[in-house]
């Protein structure tokens, strides 16, 4: 592979939109890079279009909703940003209010795209909705303990959007 074909230095995680127009990849930095994609494989065929600098440490997931078009990162800041692109093209960064003490590591959207999951080094698992009242997605821990013993690396729903699932380093679904 050529290097005109890379992301240097390299990529933590990506997302591409509903039809494969768009992608957004998070460089092994707190930058999210917006990328039209002109149909082609070919990373050096893409244009970047966007740079959403919003979080303050490493984004470690990324997840582009099919049908609101929203995109949801995480990062090792404890955060959580929804973005929402706007008439103009442009991301704008919606809240979310999350009270995690570690790194978050993972998010996933729901299938309608109303609530998000996060999974987080504490062990802690969040379920994110949208307060119309307030203005921002607030995300609540699905146990008043930590769900696991150690980081959880992976979340998501069932397409019900009843069940979540999660995996953690300490072995256990």
């Amino acid at each position: 592979m050529s290097s005109a074909n890379r992301i240097l230095p390299g990529v933590q995680c990506f997302a591409w939109n509903s039809n494969g127009s768009l992608v957004a990849v998070c460089p092994t930095n707190n930058e999210i890079w917006i990328f039209e994609t002109a149909g082609s494989p070919d990373i050096s065929k893409w244009t970047k279009v966007s740079t959403l600098k919003e979080h303050f440490n490493v984004i470690s997931a990324l997840d582009w909703h099919p049908e609101t078009n929203l995109l949801l990162s995480a990062s090792t800041d404890r955060g959580v940003i929804v973005w929402e692109m706007g008439a103009d093209g442009n991301f704008n960064p919606q809240l979310g209010m999350i009270k995690e003490t570690k790194a978050n590591l993972d998010a996933c959207w729901n299938s309608r795209g109303d609530k998000f999951c996060v999974g987080a080094s504490s062990g802690s698992i969040y379920v994110g909705t949208y307060s119309k009242a307030n203005n921002f997605w607030i995300a609540h821990p699905v146990t008043k303990k930590p769900a696991h013993k150690s980081s959880v690396v992976c979340v998501k729903f069932d397409i019900s959007s009843r069940v979540m699932a999660s995996a953690s380093l300490d072995g256990t679904c």
